[in-house]
């Protein structure tokens, strides 16, 4: 049972273990927290990705970065470096903090031990945290009712909200700063496409799942109709995802008026261009996130994923606006927009309380129901309702 938090906390260290995507769904909660207690010393513990989403927000006060990879077998507690960098980050915790707030779904037990061993190492007298059952360590908790049931966002501001103080009733957004250099490279880039509006693509999901992508020719037959009607269209995404951009480029007319930046941009340059696309275009991954957190309206394209759990955050939860004949549904959060297959077996991935199966099914059936048509309709509706309002940020 929750009970009233009394005296404000001092020192409070948040643990969010987290990819960038999740990183990055953590900032309204660390927003909130830092507005209503505006005094006290907070510190984050993330992993580098992590640090790459939050390193320049001011809603903190200090990083500790822990790579928890080398911690996700319980078997490499036995690699004797592993061990020693483990003692080193308990000392470095080690009875320094008042409060733990923990933005993570305790999934397994090994994990839930991981999380309890870290909100002991702090020494707080309170640990905040989800409870689906496993979370005996807390001493106040939200319950997880699983995956999709709220928005990765809005579970992390339930359980900063325990902590108390006074929150705005209006949640803050996803938030992510670039640098002065940064933007002058993106700036730029845009002046030397001629400031013609310009959408960007993914057609990548990050290493954790590639079951989340949507096959590439379809992305290259949607962008060669974008392009045909006036838009420039940029390709993004990591290095490791070259040959997935080549079998899109290799499907389309017009290839040659696409500009590829994968694998060629910091982060922070990054979200500076996507920060000037009118839209961003993409399968479930950290890009996505990183458009909505510097403001840009996301079509995302899901299959094995729910974005009632993992879509780009628009300040509430998403709700659907339309369903097609064909099973697939149109979602809405905020500026955003999704299409997914409302079919038995989807989502496969973060199912329940449960991780599911993150390599998916070979047919990839909830992906091939969404058509280019379909996604072609709700982009163009989507860009003609933008239009009107978009600024130019050259």
């Amino acid at each position: 049972m929750n009970t009233p938090v009394t005296t404000a906390p001092q020192r409070i260290l948040v643990v969010t273990l987290a990819d960038l995507g999740d990183a990055l769904l953590t900032t309204p909660a660390l927003q909130e927290l830092r507005r209503a207690h505006p005094l006290a010393r907070v510190t984050v513990l993330t992993t580098p990705a992590g640090r790459a989403a939050l390193e320049r927000l001011t809603c903190y006060d200090e990083l500790i970065v822990f790579d928890k990879r080398r911690f996700d077998d319980p078997r490499h507690l036995l690699r004797p470096a592993n061990l020693r960098d483990a003692l080193g980050l308990w000392r470095r915790l080690r009875d320094r903090y008042d409060a733990c707030v923990i933005l993570h779904h305790l999934t397994t037990r090994f994990g839930a031990l991981k999380y309890a061993a870290l909100a002991a190492a702090s020494g707080a007298s309170r640990r905040y945290g989800l409870d689906n059952g496993r979370g005996w360590f807390l001493t106040d908790r939200v319950r997880d009712d699983g995956f999709g049931a709220r928005h990765q966002a809005e579970y992390w501001l339930a359980v900063v909200r325990l902590l108390g103080g006074a929150y705005d009733s209006q949640p803050p957004l996803p938030i992510f700063r670039t640098t002065h250099a940064a933007e002058a490279r993106a700036r730029a880039l845009y002046e030397a496409l001629g400031g013609r509006p310009t959408i960007a693509i993914h057609p990548g999901s990050g290493a954790f799942a590639p079951a989340r992508r949507w096959p590439p020719p379809r992305w290259g037959a949607l962008a060669d109709a974008l392009i045909e009607d006036g838009y420039t269209i940029v390709v993004i995404g990591g290095s490791e995802e070259a040959d997935l951009r080549r079998s899109m480029l290799a499907a389309m007319t017009h290839a040659d008026r696409v500009i590829d930046l994968g694998g060629r941009t910091t982060l922070p340059e990054l979200a500076a261009v996507l920060r000037r696309c009118i839209l961003m275009i993409g399968n479930d991954s950290g890009l996505t996130h990183l458009a909505g957190s510097v403001g840009t309206p996301v079509v995302g394209v899901f299959g094995p994923t729910d974005p009632r759990a993992w879509g780009p955050y628009g300040g509430d939860s998403w709700t659907v606006l339309e369903s097609f004949p064909n099973g697939v549904e149109l979602l809405q959060s905020g500026p955003h927009r999704a299409l997914k297959a409302a079919i038995a077996c989807s989502p496969c991935i973060y199912r329940g309380h449960r991780l599911g199966t993150p390599a998916g099914c070979p047919d990839r059936t909830c992906l091939q129901r969404i058509e280019v048509r379909q996604a072609l309709v709700v982009v163009r509706r989507r860009l003609n309702e933008l239009q009107g309002s978009c600024v130019s940020t050259t």
